[in-house]
Order: C-alpha cells, then structure tokens, then sequence
C-alpha cells in the first residue's frame, strides 16, 4: 500500500472522528435549546429568547462545519474506493 493511501486513510479517520463530535456537539446544543423554549411555559415573554437565539446560531454554524466534513469524508471514500 503506498504511502500516500495510507495518508488518505489516516485522514479520513480523523474526518470521522471530526464528524462524530460535531453530532455530538449538536446533540447537545438541541437538548439545550429545547431546555429554554420550553414548550409548557404559559407567558412566552418569560422566555430566555436571547439565548435560545445564540445557541441556534451555534447550531447553524456546527450544520455548515457538519456538511462540509461530510462532502470531505464522501470524496475521500470515492478516492480510496475508486
């Protein structure tokens, strides 16, 4: 096997492993988010909006971070698979 092939797979390894703690990292921003829009709470304005809103930008930066590893993982996989 040559060394560039094991190069690829030692960073497609690394580019799972990137992948797997941004779900984790949105997992947890979500559990965080539905925490503070509480769905029972009966006066919306007693609502932390401000920081539901922070925690869903976070979120919507991890979702772009989270694709492009994706597309990078799907092309590495083609490259090495042919």
């Amino acid at each position: 096997m040559s060394k560039e092939r094991l190069a690829l797979k030692g960073r497609l390894i690394d580019k799972k492993k990137d992948y797997r703690e941004a779900v984790r990292r949105a997992d947890s921003l979500i559990i965080t988010i539905r925490d503070i829009i509480d769905p029972y709470e009966e006066d919306f304005t007693d609502l932390d909006l401000a920081r539901s809103q922070v925690a869903m930008n976070d979120l919507c930066k991890l979702k772009k971070e989270a694709r492009d590893l994706k597309e990078q993982i799907d092309r590495m996989e083609r490259d090495l698979n042919g």
